[in-house]
């Protein structure tokens, strides 16, 4: 419709300009002495507008001939961004594939554009890092860290940088930088996480998880492993100092003490601060809810009492946790060395050859064979005695193979 309306507002231009051409009889005089030049009117304005269409091309062409230096730069320009872009791409393209060598040519030649550097440094970086070649990583890193606009993204790259080479100090340094900038995301948290994780530092990892958790921002899964090894490791380290652990128990929430690698390090660190009650009070408690074969074996390590009241509450335990979760030959194991203890003999013996009959585990194996071959050989009964050392040792080494 528009082409359509042009033609016809040509025509009708046209013939509006015949029209006028036609009835108009006027003349226009130049006089120049001793010349005079008389030429028509329609003829003059045919001149003067090819006059104005010749100014306008030589102005024209002036122009174009003073912008052609600026004009040649911004093509170079344009094309050195193009360049550049392409150069980005395949450079990140070559990071994701894992092609590090080909990402850092990618990287210098898009370095070249000063609009891209911010984005081939950090790409640079990550690719050098990959190759270990530390010190062009810290140049590429050096190059933006006083460019505003990517002040955040340089602290962040580096502090993840800083914990894949296993330099925890120079990442939590930079992470305070970031704090410090009122930088305080969730990745920034779990960079942290990370980073006093491998310095040991357990109460700043416990505080970070449990400000994770808060957020939805770490795998429940996740979760609970990073606080049973904060746990274990913070007893490992208050012991045998029975008031630092002492503390460290007192800071572990009801529904963690419950948890068995836990429950077994605050036991362990009892036990090793002379405080064996306190150590058995804690594993009768969680057997007491729910069954773990660890929860036994501390049992029975920690509980090496050789007074007789004593001895009958730890068997009493063991009787109850039978009745309740049925004839388990770890529990039959523990039962059988206090009864050993208490000098019931014949129970112990029982109890072992049961744990023997209920098991095809081969350490549990190892180990009932092995008690009840000390336990014969205690008695006299030489014979019986070889015989579960033989089978003790054909179960070590089947254990070893």
């Amino acid at each position: 419709m528009r082409i359509f309306l042009w033609i016809l507002g040509l025509f009708a231009t046209a013939v509006g300009l015949a029209v006028l051409v036609r009835f108009n009889a006027g003349n226009v005089v130049f006089f120049w002495p001793p010349y005079r030049v008389d030429i028509s009117l329609n003829f003059f304005l045919l001149l003067l507008v090819l006059l104005i269409i010749l100014l306008f091309l030589v102005f024209k062409a002036i122009h174009m001939a003073l912008r052609l230096p600026s004009r040649i730069s911004q093509i170079r320009e344009q094309k050195k961004e193009q360049e550049s872009n392409q150069a980005l791409r395949q450079s990140l393209k070559a990071l994701f594939e894992g092609r590090f060598v080909q990402a850092q040519k990618a990287a210098e030649k898009a370095w070249e554009w000063e609009k891209n550097r911010g984005y081939a440094a950090l790409i640079g970086a990550r690719a050098s890092q990959a190759v270990q070649q530390y010190d062009k990583r810290d140049e590429y890193l050096k190059s933006i860290e006083d460019n505003e606009d990517y002040d955040t993204a340089c602290l962040v790259t580096k502090a993840e940088l800083y914990i894949d080479e296993h330099q925890p100090h120079k990442a939590l340094d930079v992470i305070s930088d970031l704090n410090a900038n009122g930088t305080r995301h969730i990745h920034v948290q779990r960079l942290s996480l990370k980073a006093n994780q491998q310095i040991g530092n357990w109460k700043e990892v416990l505080r970070l998880v449990q400000s994770l958790d808060k957020h939805h921002s770490i795998r429940a899964v996740l979760s609970e492993k990073l606080k049973e090894a904060a746990y274990v490791n913070l007893f490992d380290t208050a012991a045998p100092d029975a008031e630092s652990v002492a503390l460290v128990w007192q800071d572990v929430p009801e529904q963690e003490r419950e948890k068995p690698a836990v429950a077994i390090s605050a036991a362990k660190a009892f036990y090793h601060c002379m405080l064996p009650k306190k150590s058995e009070e804690i594993l009768y408690r969680v057997l007491d809810k729910f069954w773990d074969d660890r929860l036994v074996n501390a049992f029975v390590e920690f509980a090496e009492s050789r007074e007789p009241d004593d001895l009958t509450v730890q068997a009493g335990h063991c009787e109850r946790w039978l009745e309740k979760y049925g004839r388990q030959p770890q529990l039959l194991l523990a039962l059988g060395v206090l009864a050993s203890r208490q000098k019931q003999f014949d129970k112990s013996a029982s109890c072992f050859e049961e744990a023997i009959s209920l098991t095809s585990d081969r350490k549990l194996l190892y180990q009932a064979h092995l008690l009840l071959a000390q336990l014969h050989d205690r008695l006299g009964h030489e014979e019986k005695a070889v015989r579960h050392y033989r089978e003790a040792s054909i179960s070590r080494q089947i254990l070893k193979a």
